[in-house]
């Protein structure tokens, strides 16, 4: 399932996928979640996840503080401020981080995280890449905390995808053509 719709996102043509990140960024940055939110944690797209940098800009623009996350010990995640003018470097898993290490901030006090995802449902439940890293890092919330928003194209909404007691629910998905909110 999982490759099925990584092999969906990767047809795009590039010139769709800018549009897409786009208008999905449009969506986000329109929304009161958008504009309460101060300290937003976003992943900086690898492959053919849907990009994140039109809505970094938004975020720059509006003033607000960002993060990204950082795998420390191989498999816990926290996220890192995010300099404006950051030197850039590729992780093991060929994502971009900043080279220097940042200001370090708590899931508990962020408003909002993007996280990326391979496909989504009407449910709110995520595939994820498959390392659990964001399950681990949102294990012990309960219907609080940080505002968790699936980043996608629209097209790797499934019909249903199969959920695990460990498994954390998103709060909304974001998309180039919809914002479909599961939590109150």
């Amino acid at each position: 399932m999982r490759r099925e719709y990584r092999r969906r996102r990767a047809a795009l043509a590039p010139a769709e996928r800018r549009r897409a990140a786009k208008r999905a960024a449009r969506r986000l940055a329109a929304s009161p979640l958008f504009r309460r939110s101060r300290h937003l944690a976003l992943y900086l797209a690898h492959g053919s996840e849907l990009d994140t940098e039109p809505l970094l800009q938004r975020c720059r623009a509006a003033g607000k503080t960002v993060y990204v996350p950082r795998v420390l010990d191989g498999h816990r995640l926290h996220f890192e401020q995010l300099p404006l003018s950051a030197r850039m470097r590729r992780n093991r898993y060929g994502i971009r981080e900043p080279a220097l290490r940042g200001k370090r901030r708590g899931a508990a006090g962020l408003d909002l995280v993007l996280l990326p995802l391979s496909a989504f449902d009407a449910q709110g439940h995520r595939l994820g890449a498959g390392g659990g890293y964001y399950d681990r890092a949102f294990a012990m919330r309960r219907g609080g905390g940080p505002w968790l928003v699936g980043y996608a194209y629209a097209l790797q909404q499934a019909p249903a995808l199969p959920a695990e007691p460990w498994d954390v629910r998103l709060d909304a998905v974001v998309t180039d053509k919809t914002f479909l909110v599961f939590r109150s």
